[in-house]
């Protein structure tokens, strides 16, 4: 492959990944005792945090009655989770506001309620998801995958809330808790948020529609604090959506909660500014920030457009982060062949299964979610694996999606975009409609998970059929960690490429 096409592949794929050793052994997995050094490590050299896990390591201030510790794959997963979400400040924010420490548990149980918390016995006391305490720390629970990200996001703008220019005090908690009432009750209403043509049309290629009319939820009701904490982590999972209503909807109330909160994070710190959100909300801080440990440039993110397929997304999908995630790649999947395949590079590289791409030299047309066809070549392909890349001629700025920075674990949840047969083996028409969405989740791996791919050695139970060869299989960030390319018929589990191989032949081609 030319020199031009393997910088391509890795600018997009994120150069911080250390490269394979030649040999075809598998590498190493944690081991179940181990947390994630790297994740751990990640999040607190981004945030100048610490990330604990133990009460001996927590601020007392923040511990509850109850609070069991997690186990070693709960840590691992924690530690994932909050390195992501720790990109949605700038780099050193929560250190230099003096959040020195964030812990995370299993849970949180206190015999004292607030009135609006069950009791749950396993926690002997009414159950908790956080605390926040002026000393510098916070605590979140971990209960599942979806609610730790809105804990933790919900505790930080609790010290910014309580932070200007650096600072922290209990004082500066409450000095803003008139103007935010009086903004919601729309006495004193912020004027809307001022953003360029180019800025509104980025959001909106990656919105999702969402609207927060009124408050979040009944816990609002406790106070103004928790009233704006509870928007900031309502917030910070709808960043494009939330930005767009504060533009344009300022009548709501909930946009008067949201233009009161661009004022407190930029209160607490500068760097905290609409434009460091407007960064994240597409994508483009997080991506360099993921590739900030390379030398190599961080891949553009092209606006896409939208199309009518996205629909499938939000009818499959129930998540509002999760979905926003893949309503941003599915533009990228494509249908080459018989099969189906993903783009991951801007100028038209398609990665899909072995047996899709065939051999090198062989053509084909390639289409997209939005109507766009262009001819292609494969120009890698790797039977053993089961891995093809085909180069597309003529194409630029092509909506892209990424490989994670790491492989998934059992019990991690996916989403698969492909192309289910319009035929089934026996000629009979199918009815089926391309760019399908399924969702299923990681159900094992084989023995020797570089091993020949026939059988694709990641277990999974999203729905597949004739056709979904080379679908990518997604994680909750709209990242690639597998790719589907086989059933057994003895079980009927689907079967796909592992992270492990896709970076392998990534790297060698």
């Amino acid at each position: 492959m030319p020199s031009r096409s393997r910088f391509a592949v890795w600018s997009v794929l994120a150069l911080a990944l250390a490269p394979l050793p030649a040999a075809a052994a598998p590498p190493a997995r944690p081991a179940p005792s181990d947390v994630s050094a790297d994740a751990q490590a990640d999040f607190e050299a981004w945030t100048g945090a610490r990330l604990v896990f133990t009460r001996k390591a927590t601020p007392s201030e923040v511990l509850y009655a109850t609070t069991p510790e997690l186990d070693a794959a709960g840590r691992r997963a924690a530690a994932r989770i909050l390195a992501e979400e720790a990109r949605h400040y700038p780099r050193g924010a929560l250190a230099a506001m003096g959040l020195k420490t964030v812990s995370v548990f299993a849970g949180c149980g206190d015999p004292d309620g607030d009135g609006y918390r069950p009791w749950v016995e396993s926690l002997n006391g009414y159950r908790y998801f956080g605390r926040w305490h002026r000393v510098g720390a916070i605590a979140a629970c971990y209960y599942t995958d979806s609610q730790l990200p809105l804990t933790f996001h919900h505790e930080v703008f609790h010290h910014i809330d309580a932070s200007k220019g650096g600072a922290t005090t209990s004082a500066f908690f409450t000095e803003d808790d008139a103007r935010f009432t009086d903004a919601v009750a729309l006495a004193r209403p912020y004027p809307p948020l001022e953003l360029d043509a180019s800025t509104v049309k980025a959001l909106r290629g990656v919105a999702t529609g969402e609207v927060l009319e009124e408050s979040v939820g009944k816990y609002s009701e406790k106070g103004a604090g928790e009233d704006q904490a509870e928007t900031a982590r309502w917030l910070q999972g709808h960043l494009a959506d939330g930005l767009l209503q504060a533009a344009f909807r300022p009548e709501l109330a909930g946009s008067q909660r949201v233009l009161h909160l661009l004022r407190e994070y930029k209160k607490a710190l500068p760097s905290l500014s609409t434009a460091w959100f407007v960064s994240v909300a597409l994508g483009d801080a997080l991506t360099s920030q993921r590739t900030s440990r390379s030398d190599a440039p961080a891949a553009a993110q092209p606006v896409v457009r939208d199309t009518p397929d996205l629909a499938k997304v939000d009818a499959e999908i129930d998540d509002p982060a999760w979905r926003r995630a893949i309503r941003q790649v599915q533009p990228a999947t494509v249908r080459l062949g018989g099969g189906s395949g993903v783009n991951i590079d801007p100028s038209g590289l398609i990665l899909t299964a072995g047996h899709v791409s065939d051999n090198v030299g062989d053509r084909f047309t390639v289409a997209f979610p939005d109507g766009r066809t262009f001819k292609g070549v494969t120009i890698a392909s790797d039977h053993f694996l089961d891995l093809g890349l085909v180069r597309l001629e003529g194409a630029r700025d092509l909506p892209i999606a990424t490989l994670a920075p790491a492989a998934p674990e059992v019990g991690d949840p996916v989403a698969i975009i492909g192309q289910p047969g319009t035929r089934t083996p026996g000629g009979e028409p199918t009815g089926y409609q391309p760019w399908h969405v399924s969702v299923g989740e990681i159900r094992g791996f084989l023995p020797d998970i570089l091993g020949k791919q026939s059988l694709g050695r990641t277990k999974h139970d999203a729905w597949t059929y004739w056709g979904h060869s080379g679908s990518p299989l997604f994680d909750t960030r709209g990242r690639v960690i597998a790719l589907h390319n086989s059933w057994d018929s003895k079980t009927a589990m689907r079967h796909a490429v592992p992270w492990e191989a896709i970076r392998l032949f990534l790297s060698r081609n």
